[in-house]
C-alpha cells in the first residue's frame, strides 16, 4: 500500500484537464506550488471553487506504487506530452516504464488474423527488449499483451482505478503481467470505475507512454484511432496494418494509411525499424507461402512436394508460426520460425 498526499490526490482528480507541469514551473517549483494552497492555484488559473476543493482533498491510500510528476521515476516520454497526468499508480514493476515502449492497439472485435498479428508483434517487440503498451481490453489489446508475455514484459494502461479489472475475464492476464515483471498503470483513484470519458484519457496515456503506436485492426469509430491521433499530435510515429477493402475491422487502418501512417508490410522489418533489432530470416518455403503463392508454385520453387509442404505447414501451425486464414491461405503466427 502507498499513500497519495492531499495535494497530489487533488491533482489526480484533475488529470488531463490542466497543465500542472507548466503551473509548477510558473510557481517556482513543486514545493512552492504545494505550499501555496488554494490561493496559488487560483493565481495560476484554477477556478476558485475548484481550487478550494483541491486544497481540502484528503490523502488517499492505493494498492499501487505512487509516481508523481515531481518524481524522477516519472516516465520521460509521458512527461513530454501536453498536460501529462499528475499521478500514476503502478501495480508491478516501475522500471518497465523506462524501457523503450511501443503501443499495439486495435478493436475488441478482432478477426483471427488480427489476433495472430497482434500476438506475434507483441512477442517480437518484447523479445527485442521493448515494453509492449496496450489497454488490457478484449481483442487486439489482449492478444498483444499475451504475445509480449511469451518473450518479455508488457504494460497495461487502465481506464479505471486499480481496484477493479475490466473486462473481468482479464483478471488472469493482469496477474500474469505483474508476475512477469510488467506493470498495470492507472491515473485514477483505486475505486474509480470505467466511464465513457475515461477511455479517451486512457488512450491518450497509452500514446504518451509510447514512442510509436501500431494499429492492427480498427473500425472507423474506434478508440485505437483516438490513440493513433493522440500519438500523431505529440509527434510520435503511427503505423497501421493494412486489411481487405470492405472489412469493417480494416476500415480504420486504411483511413490511417490514407492519412499518412506508416504501412506495416513485414513484422520483423517493423521491429528492426523501430528498435534496430532484426530477427532471423524465414525459410524460403515459408516466406513463399506467406507471400501468397500457391502450394503448387512453392513446390516448383523449392523442390519440396506438396505433401511435404502440407506436413511442414501443419507443424508450423501447431507451433504458432503460421495461422490458416482462408482455404489454403496462411498468415504469420505469433511465434518466429
Amino acid at each position: 500500500m502507498d499513500e497519495i498526499t492531499g495535494f497530489w490526490a487533488g491533482a489526480q482528480d484533475y488529470a488531463g484537464q490542466w497543465d500542472l507541469l507548466g503551473a509548477a514551473e510558473r510557481a517556482g517549483g513543486w514545493e512552492s506550488l504545494e505550499r501555496g494552497g488554494a490561493e496559488a492555484l487560483v493565481a495560476l488559473g484554477v477556478a476558485p471553487a475548484r481550487a478550494a476543493a483541491w486544497a481540502r482533498t484528503a490523502p488517499r491510500r492505493t494498492v499501487g506504487t505512487v509516481i508523481t510528476l515531481a518524481s524522477p521515476s516519472y516516465p520521460a516520454l509521458l512527461r513530454e506530452i501536453d498536460a501529462p497526468p499528475p499521478v500514476l499508480v503502478v501495480e508491478g514493476a516501475v522500471d518497465v516504464l523506462h524501457l523503450p515502449a511501443l503501443a499495439v492497439v486495435g478493436t475488441r472485435e478482432a478477426t483471427r488474423y488480427g489476433l495472430s498479428v497482434a500476438s506475434r508483434l507483441g512477442s517480437l517487440l518484447s523479445e527485442a527488449g521493448a515494453a509492449v503498451v496496450s489497454g488490457l481490453a478484449r481483442g487486439i489489446d489482449g492478444a498483444a499483451h499475451r504475445g509480449a508475455l511469451r518473450t518479455g514484459r508488457t504494460v497495461a494502461v487502465l481506464a479505471h482505478g486499480l481496484g477493479t479489472t475490466a473486462p473481468p475475464s482479464h483478471r488472469g492476464l493482469r496477474r500474469a503481467i505483474v508476475e512477469a515483471g510488467g506493470a498495470v498503470v492507472s491515473v485514477f483513484p483505486d475505486e474509480a470505475p470505467a466511464m465513457p470519458y475515461t477511455f479517451p484519457r486512457r488512450n491518450r496515456w497509452i500514446a504518451g507512454l509510447s514512442q510509436a503506436v501500431v494499429v492492427v485492426e480498427a473500425p472507423l469509430k474506434s478508440g485505437a484511432l483516438h490513440t493513433a491521433r493522440f500519438a500523431a499530435d505529440q509527434g510520435r510515429d503511427v503505423y497501421a496494418v493494412p486489411g481487405p477493402l470492405g472489412a469493417s475491422q480494416a476500415a480504420g487502418c486504411l483511413r490511417l494509411l490514407a492519412d499518412g501512417a506508416g504501412v506495416v508490410v513485414d513484422l520483423e522489418e517493423l521491429v528492426e525499424e523501430l528498435l534496430g533489432v532484426r530477427g532471423p530470416d524465414q525459410p524460403s518455403w515459408l516466406q513463399a507461402v506467406l507471400e501468397g503463392h500457391s502450394l503448387d508454385r512453392v513446390s516448383r520453387l523449392t523442390g519440396l512436394t506438396v505433401v511435404e509442404l502440407l506436413g511442414r505447414l501443419s507443424e508450423a501451425e501447431a507451433r504458432g508460426q503460421v495461422v490458416r486464414v482462408s482455404g489454403q491461405g496462411y498468415a504469420p503466427g505469433w511465434r518466429r520460425p
